[in-house]
């Protein structure tokens, strides 16, 4: 799949995947998140679910170019399940997602190397079981014009693949537009020669947050 400088790529949905080694069982599930707030509520939930389980260990990305990371190993040997989890995010370019898998022992030990093979297969799965989605990165935008210019302005973001969020008609109008962020200079020059205003109507977010606003 094709990534542009304002796109990136995230789980699009929940999804879940099971591996059993030896009668121990790898119950993974792979969700997009917004940020690790979002994360930690969703393993909360996760770990309510399986209340019994010693080893609930995670993978997760934030950040538009996945700067932002982490591995939990859950008491698991060093490296033997967080890593191989989050190798898997990271190998299909994803951002703003993560895996959990919770272990059941089974009685019999795996060893560091089977932990790991059988981490990394039930992360492969759940990914597998889910769907990649290319969101393009969004400035939002206010826009004050005139009441004649409300159309054209309106067809203007509409054909560079933006969205019109809102609006408010007066003498003078406001529309507040979300516009793919490579774009908007463009759409801001254009208008700024008409007399049309643009203020920043939201910012993009921090490294670990996702963009204000996107749109598969």
């Amino acid at each position: 799949m094709h990534m542009g400088p304002d796109s990136y790529l995230a789980l699009a949905s929940t999804s879940t995947f099971e591996v059993r080694e030896k009668a121990s069982r790898f119950i993974a599930s792979a969700f997009p998140i917004a940020g690790e707030a979002s994360f930690k509520e969703q393993l909360e939930a996760i770990t309510r679910s399986h209340h019994t389980a010693r080893h609930i260990c995670y993978g997760w990305v934030v950040g538009l170019r996945g700067e932002r990371f982490r591995a939990f190993d859950a008491g698991e040997p060093a490296g033997s399940a967080g890593k191989p989890i989050l190798r898997q995010l990271q190998g299909a370019g994803l951002t703003f997602s993560a895996i959990v898998v919770v272990r059941y022992f089974g009685g019999t030990l795996l060893g560091k190397a089977g932990l790991a093979h059988a981490f990394a297969d039930a992360a492969k799965g759940a990914l597998a079981n889910n769907t990649i989605a290319e969101h393009r990165v969004m400035a939002l935008l206010s826009a004050t014009c005139a009441y004649a210019q409300v159309e054209a302005l309106r067809t203007d973001v509409l054909q560079h693949a933006g969205k019109v969020l809102g609006a408010e008609y007066a003498q003078q109008c406001t529309l507040q537009v979300a516009m793919p962020q490579g774009d908007a200079a463009a759409l801001i020059a254009r208008w700024q020669r008409h007399g049309v205003q643009f203020m920043p109507a939201a910012q993009a977010g921090d490294a670990g947050d996702p963009p204000a606003m996107s749109f598969t």
